[in-house]
């Protein structure tokens, strides 16, 4: 049984006339279950004040002479006009095209979502694609428009950026504020990767892992700045406002649900390593070089320094003993087969034999019920994954508990309280990163095979190449990064809604509310003694411990003057108070292997930090309406913080939107076509806070590119040495400013059978809090000031249809389309553009003119025509590919648009569900596809040695250095020189990153009921189809979680698809 949503206006007080003469006693109830309204506004017709009905549904109202009939309204149902009879019950019933009107906007409000002059989009829990994912952005994921979801890959606990409608700072976070309960919760991964960070070491999880998406009841996106407004300087990325299950079922007993399903999970699209040519360079065989420019496979017998069918070195001249074979000392030195190192040829699929299958199992568990006076809902939960790479996965165990209680007629109160324990085992990715060897192994290498280590060392890694990267079986045995996160976060209300009898007055009510967010963050990363980075190992614990304390006050006050206007009106006060420590502690050069821990390491070097934050704001709101017609909404907050400078504390941030129901005209009211038609604006300003800091002095580092440490350990001979800490902070600091312009139209036709909407955006953030470079004579590096702007319009677009109904069956259809284009307008003074994530070259960064991010690289050499200039390499006697002398731009990242679509089919108790994905445009730089191009190891590379080369055409300089003349060429290229040519223009690895991806294909199925057991069972597939314009690789495998992440690819996990199965059960 659906719970009907809990009470939008209460006790209303009535203020009558002199002249009343009757009064009239009911009841006003559900007419499905009989269940009491609280809330329900009963008003007379024909004049006279209105009451509303009280916690056992139950109304008393005093009519004037001449009044006979009553209206009787209710959120989410059908209105009634009724006679008035004492002792009446009125029966409301379900209004299809009202039920969904009512959405959650900032502090929890409930409004009626044509009263909203700015764009929202909601989810319900059953809308969301839960089965088979632990992870809350792919439950959304295609669902919502104005929405960026880039997940980084598949693994367990995998990083995910999420952005509405674009970026709104350069280097500060752009994730939206998460509020679950009326509870801002911190979402962010507590270890951002900057810069060059974001290429080696692993992409740490964001903390909205620690959700469990099955506890959702729903989900609403603020998006623009005038509907997140009212939370202050927190909320210019937006907000996503869940709410979780409350109690339900029937008065007096207890609903117990039990969801469970599991899934096998593989790598989505894998790489496929070329098998016809075996390591080596210039056509020779070398068992030691990562190239794979070797001889064909089948001709390794053949050769003359490891074949056995030539007389060589390693068979002593006999042809005869290993004919057919060939030698490979890592064989012979690990002992693999029989020890001789002499095998015969053979094709190995290196990669299909690393990546196994996952697994993924999901289960929760509720009790919840509504006893009259009280609800509750608890609930256990476990999600465990076993990713597809070898010692990777995740558990993560949650507990829930959420009560609501009516003490009195005027007094409510009730808590929510969240309990997460999760742990999660990745894998390193960039420069640190396996990837790279499972791909680049060739094909006649058994790495699965051959043990990883030499026999009786088992720090001594074996491989088919040097050790400047691990083994990857040798690391999953040996070395971890290990995340583990114990949190808990919840808060407690407290409602006075007084019995009050003042003019006009419907409802006023006080809500106290306090909360707290408290979790500790252990990050362990082990490179056991033998590691290729260290290879006398080391480990590093690091860790945060954050405690963040919220108050909220508010009083709400509804009054009706006439029939036509309304006026909601709310003030309050919000308190959020953050503290944090953080911690690191390095142990480096283990005694000995097979304990990496900090008591085995022969130098030790720690840190500590502690930081504390407090933010008050006092807000208010009033909305008007008249006619049902007209919505005047204006909000106005005042923050205070003391994260940025003194006398730079104070901000102020405005918002007022505006909405016209047109169709109440009297000419459109009632119309069979255009059922419901708004228009609607906004405007509105909100802020970003940076971290200033009264400048400090620390132990310094000394580094150029190769070494990075303590040339002395200090305090020596007693003496310690500080220097002013590298960035400078700017006195005069302000935050960050975002004016947002919002217009759109919402459309309904067909009595609810058709419903599309626009919204059109305009960001214009200025004082971007940025780094800017300084002199040196100046002692710093950089300096955290204001400078930059960045414009943002996006266009959004939903379209959702019922194509097909009857009792039997149902087809309905939603499609959501965003664009959005980011442009940097300007940086701060002297500078051209900023990174954002990669190497020194390529990068991802915002450059000034330009669309924001960018891909900025070596590219080829161009003439004035725009064709590639080639130029002769003497080393392999062939024309290869000219490079730019600099980086330049090489293209824009964002895409064109983005489509997602929903396709739902009910065939009686059958119901067949789909969501897709589209993505037109954009580019990504992919340094993994670079290797392996480079390396020989793509099929693309042994077509292209098979066919002769490389078929080319451009232009040739037939003039000189000083006066280039430049005429049109064809030819063929020799592939190998081709393609290591290529691996130095990181043009040749940007791709469009153009897919389309079915997310979710879920089949269910509702079993008859059975005593009091509602059972439905399910089978489901994610990610199964994936058509995409990048060669070889999923399009969102890529690494980092900062502002860079989704665009830049180095040796990243994989994305996986999904099947499996599951049930639910609920008595």
């Amino acid at each position: 049984m659906r719970k009907i949503v809990l009470m939008v206006f209460a006790t209303f007080c009535i203020c009558l006339s002199a002249y009343a003469d009757r009064v009239i006693n009911g009841k006003v109830v559900y007419e499905l279950d009989g269940e009491p309204l609280i809330g329900a506004t009963v008003m007379p017709v024909g004049g006279g004040g209105g009451t509303a009905t009280d916690f056992d549904g139950n109304f008393t109202i005093k009519l004037q002479d001449g009044v006979s009939e009553l209206n009787v309204s209710y959120v989410g149902m059908t209105s009634q006009t009724v006679e008035a009879v004492d002792g009446m019950t009125v029966k409301m019933s379900d209004s299809s095209t009202e039920l969904d009107e009512v959405v959650v906007t900032a502090f929890g409000m409930k409004r009626d979502r044509k009263a909203l002059g700015y764009a929202v989009q909601d989810l319900k829990s059953d809308e969301l694609n839960t089965r088979g994912t632990t992870d809350l952005a792919n439950a959304i994921n295609g669902k919502i428009s104005g929405v960026d979801i880039r997940p980084s890959s598949g693994m367990p606990g995998a990083s995910t950026n999420i952005v509405i409608r674009g970026a709104r700072s350069f280097e500060q976070s752009n994730q939206p504020l998460y509020v679950i309960d009326g509870m801002p919760v911190s979402t962010e991964s507590d270890f951002r990767n900057y810069n060059n960070d974001a290429v080696s070491g692993t992409t740490y999880s964001q903390r909205a892992i620690d959700i469990n998406p099955e506890d959702i009841e729903s989900i609403n996106v603020l998006k623009g700045q005038a509907a997140a407004a009212l939370y202050g300087i927190r909320a210019s990325n937006g907000v996503i406002v869940i709410t979780t299950k409350r109690g339900s079922g029937e008065k007096g007993k207890p609903r117990v649900t039990l969801t469970s399903n599991f899934s096998a999970d593989v790598v989505s699209r894998q790489f496929n390593h070329q098998s016809i040519y075996a390591q080596g360079v210039g056509g020779s065989y070398s068992p030691s070089n990562s190239m794979t420019w070797g001889p064909e496979i089948s001709q390794l017998p053949n050769d003359p320094n490891y074949g056995g069918n030539v007389a060589n070195r390693y068979n002593g001249g006999d042809t005869h003993k290993y004919a057919g074979m060939y030698y490979n000392p890592t064989y012979a030195s690990a002992g693999y087969g029989n020890g001789s190192g002499w095998v015969v040829p053979t094709v190995h699929d290196n990669v299909s034999d690393f990546f196994g299958t996952g697994f993924t199992e999901n289960t929760t568990v509720n009790i919840s019920q509504n006893i009259g006076e009280a609800s509750y809902s608890f609930s256990l939960s476990n999600a465990h994954q076993d990713g597809v790479v070898p010692s990777t996965g995740m558990d993560r165990w949650g507990a829930r508990g959420l009560v609501d209680w009516t003490i009195a007629p005027e007094w409510k109160t009730g808590f929510s309280v969240n309990y997460t324990s999760t742990k999660i085992n990745s894998a390193p990715v960039g420069n640190s990163g396996i990837i790279n060897v499972v791909y680049t192994a060739p094909a006649e290498y058994d790495l699965a095979g051959v043990p990883y280590h030499m026999p009786g060392d088992p720090s001594s890694q074996t491989l088919f190449r040097s050790p400047s990267f691990n083994n990857p079986y040798w690391w999953a045995e040996n070395n971890e990064y290990l995340q583990h996160t114990n949190r808990v976060f919840g808060n407690a209300y407290l409602e006075y809604r007084p019995k009050i009898e003042w003019a006009n007055v419907t409802d006023f009510h006080i809500r106290e509310q306090a909360g707290l967010d408290v979790y500790t963050n252990d990050n362990s990363e082990v490179d056991e003694y033998g590691s290729a980075s260290y290879s006398q190992g080391n480990i590093t614990n690091k860790g945060v411990t954050n405690n963040t304390f919220n108050n909220l006050l508010t009083a709400n006050l509804s009054a009706r003057f006439g029939e036509d206007w309304a006026l909601d009106v709310m003030v309050g006060n919000e308190i959020n108070h953050e503290q944090s420590r953080q911690w690191e502690y390095t142990g480096t050069g283990f005694n000995f292997y097979g304990m990496p821990t900090i008591s085995n390491a022969t130098s030790f070097t720690s840190s500590e930090v502690t930081y504390a934050e407090r933010t008050i704001g006092v807000f208010g709101s009033a909305n008007l309406s008249w006619k049902d017609m007209l919505y005047l909404s204006v909000t106005g907050r005042n923050d205070w913080l003391s994260s940025m400078p003194r006398g730079s504390r104070s901000f102020f941030y405005p918002s007022v939107s505006l909405s016209w129901v047109f169709t109440q005209l009297p000419k459109l009211n009632n119309n069979q076509v255009l059922t419901f038609g708004k228009l609607r604006t906004s405007f509105a300003q909100v802020g970003q806070a940076g971290g200033y800091m009264d400048n400090f002095y620390y132990t310094p580092t000394y580094g150029n590119g190769m070494y990075l440490g303590y040339p002395l350990t200090y305090p020596f001979n007693g003496t310690g040495t500080y220097v002013p800490y590298f960035l400078a902070y700017d006195e005069n600091l302000k935050p960050q400013n975002t004016k947002n312009v919002e217009a759109g139209v919402d459309l309904v036709f067909f009595n609810d059978r058709l419903r599309l909407d626009y919204t059109y955006s305009y960001q214009d953030v200025t004082d971007q809090i940025m780094q800017v470079p300084q002199a040196g004579s100046s002692g710093y590096q950089s300096m955290l000031t204001n400078g930059g702007e960045i414009l943002t319009h996006s266009h959004e677009i939903n379209l959702s249809a019922t194509l097909y109904e009857n009792k039997d069956w149902n087809v309905d259809l939603g499609v959501s389309f965003t664009k959005v284009h980011n442009y940097v307008k300007e940086l701060a003074n002297g500078v051209e553009s900023i990174m954002l994530t990669g190497y020194a070259t390529p990068q991802i960064r915002a450059e000034k003119g330009s669309t924001y991010p960018i891909i900025y690289g070596i590219g080829f050499a161009r003439d004035q025509q725009g064709r590639i200039i080639y130029e002769f390499n003497e080393d392999y006697n062939s024309y290869v590919p000219a490079a730019t002398a600099n980086d330049i731009n090489l293209g824009e990242c964002s895409p064109n648009f983005n489509m997602g679509f929903n396709l739902n089919v009910r065939y009686k108790r059958v119901s067949l569900s789909s969501t897709w994905s589209y993505q037109n445009g954009g580019k990504m730089y992919s340094g993994t596809l670079s290797v392996l191009n480079m390396f020989g190891a793509t099929q693309e590379t042994a077509d292209a040695r098979r066919n002769g080369g490389v078929e080319v055409s451009g232009v040739i300089n037939t003039g000189t250095a000083d006066q280039p003349v430049y005429e049109e060429w064809t030819g063929t290229v020799d592939a190998e020189a081709y393609y290591t040519k290529l691996g130095d223009i990181a043009e040749a690895s940007v791709y469009d990153t153009s897919f389309l991806k079915l997310r979710d294909l879920t089949l269910n199925y509702d079993l008859p009921r059975i005593g009091n057991f509602d059972i439905t069972v399910y089978g489901f597939a994610r990610n199964i189809l994936v058509w995409a314009k990048m060669p070889e690789m999923d399009p969102e495998s890529t690494i980092g979680n900062n502002n860079g992440g989704g665009y830049f690819d180095n040796y990243s996990m994989p994305q996986t698809m999904s099947f499996g199965g599951g049930f639910k059960v609920s008595f």
